[in-house]
């Protein structure tokens, strides 16, 4: 059986996690929001391919290594002479087990122009979904949207930079014709200037909020609002990464026909998964290990809130 295709558009750079008080560091690997989503969907059984940017320095090479012991398909990655690749540093606190970030340059993630739609328009038609973040220019994110609207072709686009604004009618649009609005709640209030998820999905019914412990909050086929809990963790270890566990599992489970709260409640169990385990790339489970914890969870249970 032919896998699903997943292509992302997204940067690729090294993390650096330490502990917020003693600096220490502890683990270290590539990582972005969207060559996370990459590596979600691969370990989902899916074709992962990223086009991205990366630097011809010692990181972009272990960031290229990283990905491929992934199982991404980076041949798409192009090495920039001269160029750094980005690096930042995740804070982990370390009773809550949140973290904060210090972010380096990101001159590279500032390379996609519109015409990459053309250049790379058989792989976004090849695509069952295409990834995006808002970290990418602005008139480059519309050409792809634009493109993948009028062509029928799902996308995901992870709002973790204020490049639109829904005060502006033509960015409002945009917004509309994307597929899934991937975002944590302090994202979906500053993209939505509301305070309650069902103010939020009002605006932008695409929108797809994360709260971690609190759970996810969506409106079903049927325009139902919906809050999914979180599903449970023996231990949290560290958070970073769960949002993007949580998306890029949801895209494949959708692309194969799953519904709407199912795909959801599958890739929450990928989340928690994740929330147990320091790093991203070992924390991402494969697609056995998803479905085992998905069976332990509902096991004929249902776990879902509709109003």
């Amino acid at each position: 059986m032919k896998k699903l295709l997943i292509l992302t558009f997204g940067s690729c750079g090294w993390d650096v996690i330490r502990y917020a008080d003693t600096k220490e560091i502890i683990y270290q690997e590539e990582g972005r929001k969207n060559s996370h989503q990459a590596v979600a969907a691969s370990r989902s059984d899916a074709d992962s391919v990223l086009i991205s940017f990366v630097g011809d320095d010692e990181i972009g090479k272990k960031c290229l290594d990283d990905l491929k012991k992934c199982g991404v398909d980076t041949c798409f990655v192009n090495v920039v002479l001269g160029a750094s690749t980005e690096i930042n540093i995740q804070n982990l606190d370390r009773v809550t087990k949140d973290y904060t970030l210090e972010r380096g340059p990101a001159e590279l993630s500032q390379n996609y122009t519109p015409d990459m739609v053309k250049q790379y328009e058989k792989q976004i038609r090849s695509a069952a979904a295409v990834i995006l973040v808002s970290k990418q220019p602005h008139d480059f994110l519309t050409a792809v949207i634009d493109f993948c609207y009028q062509n029928e072709i799902p996308t995901s686009l992870t709002i973790s930079h204020p490049k639109f604004d829904i005060n502006k009618k033509n960015d409002l649009e945009t917004l509309k014709k994307v597929t899934y609005i991937a975002g944590n709640w302090e994202e979906a209030k500053g993209y939505t200037n509301k305070t309650t998820p069902q103010e939020m999905l009002k605006l932008l019914p695409n929108m797809i909020i994360t709260k971690g412990a609190a759970g996810i909050y969506f409106l079903d086929e049927h325009g139902k609002f919906c809050h999914e809990e979180a599903a449970p963790v023996k231990k949290v270890v560290e958070t970073n990464g769960c949002g993007d566990i949580f998306i890029g599992n949801f895209l494949v489970f959708r692309a194969e026909g799953k519904s709407k709260t199912e795909s959801v409640r599958m890739a929450k169990c990928a989340a928690a998964f994740k929330a147990g385990i320091m790093g991203v790339h070992r924390g991402t489970p494969t697609r056995a290990q998803t479905e085992a914890i998905y069976r332990s969870v509902y096991n004929g249970a249902v776990n879902e809130k509709q109003t």
